[in-house]
């Protein structure tokens, strides 16, 4: 028997709890979307547009945490590539059936009279809990389909506990884009599908006892999700229904982990001892609001510089020019923008204030932050500049494959490439061009990097979805696997000269993304410089 924490009252009047996990919809996406039934939930519920998913931002280990009450390191699902039995990470405890408890266990073990479901629209969900521990398990296969069958069974079972998931605002997403047009219209239908499950506990005369939880994995950026941004790491928590204040605040912190425990608190079960999360009090009737020794930090955005490189990576980029101009805005109504050139993180000591355009004639890092009061008050933004002769051949001879079905990359020795070339960087950019295939594709690229003074560098390769990097013919870096866009890193001891550098890469479907970068001796982290690479090792 697993050792569980000291039962808790139940909140009154609440008899059945629905939870509506809806992939990828962010904060943003409900704020600028038409979206009049969530509006509604708000205003007559209890919300919070800061609660913060887990890392890395990607579906399957925010989907785990939700339903596990605990964060990566305590159930083991690091990534999308992770099975039950084919993981690296073990979970700390397990039940009979050999995985880490969940709230659909709980339920099992505790409610064994209660009727629980579990619907969703994305084929990996259902990897992630014991299907012995529900009554009601089906893969609704499109979003629609889905909804229907969560409507029908809430009307046949009335269940204790239901847990729906839509897929398609995350498809489009990857597909368009996120805060696109299509993006906001697939959450706007979120809304409605939304409103269909709620009518249904009302045409089965459960909705005045029935809690509703709306909640999302990660939010995302571009096309593509898995990153530490805030856009990809903060998520909407709405509760509403029975037991829930009306237009509550929620101004305590929420994390992804916290929405089983607060579903076990509502139906007075008890928790493991192994999970981490704990439920959001303060939303139900009849509790204080919690007293906050310390309060959510206003956001003041960093400045932006330019030329912006894209998502994902450092602003700047690589030019074959004589010099480049850098632009810097400040989005914010205050503060001023002061800067560094180099690898200092800018203070009132070693920065100056930003006030016009100015130029870089050769490769550089750029460092700015938003001051007020003389004080650092947003997060630092980067941008690597790198400034090639005019004259320089591309350095980096790529390769391009196509392998159908790839969830991790495979060898490319008993593949024959479909297209090749040469790039100025280790980037996606130019080897997946738009006149080719860019999903289920599989790149090599290779070059010599000089290396000025002996000692250790690290390699880093920031990449979705999989990546390898190798010096020498030695692994350094193992990025591999089907995931969002995540950075991993190695260390080798260098000589000074020529070294073979090799990065392996590979796209599944949507998005994708790959930078890479090093750091060493007297060289701060930055993305590779073309003017450091070279195609011949002499």
């Amino acid at each position: 028997m697993l050792s569980c924490t000291k039962k808790t009252s139940q909140p009154s009047k609440i008899e059945h709890i629905i939870v509506i996990g809806v992939d990828g919809m962010s904060p943003d996406g409900i704020q600028q979307a038409n979206t009049p039934n969530l509006d509604s939930i708000i205003q007559n519920g209890a919300a919070t547009m800061h609660a913060r998913a887990v890392l890395p931002s990607s579906s399957s280990p925010n989907w785990a945490s939700m339903l596990m009450g605990a964060d990566t390191e305590q159930h083991g699902v690091t990534s999308n590539g992770w099975e039950k039995f084919d993981h690296q990470l073990p979970p700390v405890v397990v039940t009979e059936d050999g995985t880490f408890p969940t709230i659909f266990t709980l339920f099992k073990d505790q409610r064994p009279e209660a009727h629980v479901g579990a619907i969703y629209d994305w084929d990996g969900f259902g990897r992630l809990f014991e299907k012995a521990d529900v009554d009601f398990d089906i893969d609704g296969d499109h979003e629609d389909k889905t909804t229907e069958e969560a409507v029908n069974y809430i009307k046949e079972h009335a269940p204790k506990f239901t847990f729906v998931h839509l897929d398609h605002v995350d498809h489009a997403g990857h597909a368009q884009g996120h805060g696109s047009p299509d993006y906001y219209k697939s959450v706007e239908k979120a809304d409605s599908l939304i409103a269909q499950i709620v009518n249904a506990t009302k045409d089965v005369g459960i909705f005045e006892k029935t809690m509703f939880i709306i909640a999302s994995d990660h939010g995302g950026l571009g096309f593509g999700h898995g990153g530490e941004s805030l856009a990809e790491m903060e998520v909407p928590f709405i509760l509403y229904g029975a037991g829930i204040k009306k237009g509550y605040k929620i101004e305590e912190t929420v994390y992804q982990y916290d929405n089983a425990p607060t579903v076990a608190y509502a139906m007075g079960l008890q928790m493991p001892q192994a999970w981490i999360g704990r439920p959001v009090k303060g939303a139900f009737i009849g509790n204080e609001a919690p007293k906050l020794m310390y309060k959510r930090k206003q956001q003041i955005t960093q400045p932006k510089i330019l030329p912006d490189a894209g998502h994902f990576e450092p602003a700047g980029g690589v030019f074959k020019v004589d010099s480049v101009a850098v632009v810097m805005q400040n989005p914010n109504n205050v503060g001023e923008i002061r800067y560094t050139i180099g690898n200092n993180v800018p203070t009132l000591e070693n920065s100056q204030v930003y006030q016009d355009t100015f130029y870089l004639k050769q490769t550089n890092i750029v460092k700015a932050g938003i001051f007020q009061n003389d004080q650092l008050v947003s997060t630092v933004a980067e941008g690597n500049f790198r400034i090639v002769s005019k004259t320089k051949q591309d350095p980096v001879q790529f390769e391009v494959f196509e392998v159908s079905g790839i969830e991790k990359l495979p060898d490319f020795t008993t593949l024959n490439p479909m297209h090749e070339g040469y790039a100025t960087e280790f980037s996606h950019k130019q080897a997946l061009s738009e006149d080719m295939p860019q999903e289920q594709v599989g790149v090599v690229l290779e070059s010599y990097l000089d290396v000025t003074g002996e000692g250790t560098y690290s390699f880093f390769t920031n990449s979705d979805d999989g990546s390898k990097l190798y010096i020498n013919g030695k692994e350094i870096v193992d990025n591999d696997g089907d995931h969002g866009v995540m950075e991993r890193s190695g260390s080798m001891e260098l000589s000074a000269g020529r070294h073979l550098l090799r990065v392996e890469f590979f796209n599944g479907g949507g998005g994708y993304h790959l930078d890479v970068k090093y750091s060493g001796p007297d060289t701060p982290k930055q993305i590779i410089p073309a003017n450091k690479l070279f195609r011949e090792k002499q």
